[in-house]
């Protein structure tokens, strides 16, 4: 990262919040300018971060991305047909990280479910000061601290105690990758009550084969006895760059459920930090990433086991062709106090190309001394014996690479609760395998 280039990322976060500063509250003017001094003092990443090794950010840093300010919504009513989940369930729309109300669905919500755009929801004086930047501080990475300094945009999802959402809440982030750089800071925040229920998917889509930059914030906290389902779909341009990050708080006994499908991106990192804040919680943090090309797909993960009798389970799978290249960084953490934890950490990779590159670091640090846990990591190639038993059949070398590819990549997405997510995953990962290229006999 050139000094200039974070010169300029500094500048427009000052504009920013000179512009809005005469309608903020107080908290949240502290909140930016927090997130600009810890821009400010860090820097963007480079390769001597050790978090950051394997990820060189400085093709995003050195271009000028900015806010699109104004968005055509009729335009974009075709691309949201596409995305959208079927059935009654509430859907914000976003384009360019703009929040555009006409393409929007929030009627008919249920009895203590509260969905509202993020600056709907700080204008009408909604109780996020506890909330927004307690998971996700500033001081954590340079892009959480620019996505704080940007801090406007988004989406406020609150469920009361005991509430039951029997629909999904969507939140559909599209991406046009017009002529301008734009870049969307969508901070996310979601409270779900006590012994509350709610499933809400991400979705990041690019609508054009543009350049684009998307820096993601969300952070979810559960009461006791909460059960949350998150899946987020990453499918961007494959020249554009998304970075985000899942911050997640979870209280007794709660459930949580993490599903990411990494798919787009020239450059595209996502991080999940969980934290167990009190005994008996459960957390499941299942990943997809497929690359190809040149495609850079970072996968960062942060287990923190800071109380007894939780349990969590992961599973990251990655496909990748050509030059494309893959990381996984996971790393479980189990305090001193943290008795009878149960941590289970596995990342396997299928390499389809001679070019294409994998890089696996699984870690376990552990204080306590009455816990099972373990971790694994492989990467390897296509079985031969398996292709060959394929092959004998009369089954070409492409169709039988990508009956075994989605074999592979199976596990985790059949494992995504929704049907229809589940069935678009499919079809985006049937169009992007290998499958019958041509010159394959």
């Amino acid at each position: 990262m050139t000094d200039e280039g974070l010169r300029y990322y500094l500048d427009l976060a000052e504009r920013f919040q000179a512009e809005r500063a005469a309608g903020a509250p107080a908290w949240l003017r502290e909140l930016r300018r927090d997130g600009i001094e810890q821009l400010a003092r860090q820097g963007f990443p480079t390769s001597r971060n050790e978090d950051w090794k394997y990820t060189n950010v400085s093709s995003v840093s050195c271009q000028s991305f900015c806010p699109v300010h104004t968005v055509h919504e009729a335009s974009m009513e075709a691309a949201v047909e596409l995305q959208r989940l079927p059935g009654p369930g509430a859907r914000l729309v976003f384009v360019d990280g703009r929040f555009v109300r006409e393409l929007s669905r929030l009627d008919g919500l249920p009895e203590g479910l509260q969905v509202r755009s993020l600056r709907e929801a700080l204008e009408q004086g909604a109780p996020l000061e506890e909330l927004v930047g307690q998971r996700a501080r500033a001081a954590s990475s340079a892009f959480t601290a620019l996505n704080v300094a940007l801090l406007e945009e988004g989406a406020w999802v609150d469920v009361a105690p005991g509430t039951v959402c029997a629909e999904p809440v969507q939140l559909l982030f599209l991406a046009r990758g017009v002529a301008t750089l734009s870049l969307a800071s969508p901070r996310v925040v979601v409270r779900a009550g006590a012994n509350s229920e709610l499933t809400l998917v991400e979705s990041y889509v690019g609508v054009a084969p543009g350049v684009s930059f998307t820096n993601a914030v969300t952070e979810v906290v559960l009461g006791d006895g909460a059960r949350v389902t998150h899946l987020k779909l990453q499918a961007e341009s494959e020249v554009a760059f998304h970075i985000g990050s899942l911050h997640v708080e979870q209280g007794r006994d709660s459930r949580f459920a993490s599903h990411v499908l990494s798919l787009g991106g020239a450059l595209a990192r996502n991080e999940v930090h969980a934290l167990f804040k009190d005994r008996g919680g459960e957390a499941t943090l299942n990943g997809l990433y497929v690359g190809h090309g040149t495609q850079h797909l970072d996968q960062w993960t942060n287990l923190d086991h800071a109380q007894p009798d939780c349990t969590s389970r992961e599973l990251y799978k990655g496909v990748l062709d050509d030059n494309a290249r893959g990381t996984f960084h996971g790393k479980v953490m189990v305090r001193p106090d943290a008795q009878h934890t149960d941590a289970r950490q596995n990342n396997r990779n299928l390499l389809l190309s001679e070019t294409a590159s994998a890089e696996a670091r699984p870690q376990l640090e552990i204080l306590a001394d009455d816990v099972k846990c373990a971790h694994g990591a492989t990467v390897g190639r296509l079985d031969e014996q398996a292709l060959f038993y394929l092959r004998s059949r009369g089954i070409p070398r492409g169709e039988a690479e990508r009956l075994l590819t989605l074999a592979f990549a199976t596990e985790v997405v059949s494992a995504i609760p929704l049907a229809s997510l589940r069935t678009q995953v499919e079809e985006l990962l049937t169009r992007k395998l290998p499958g019958a290229k041509e010159g394959r006999a």
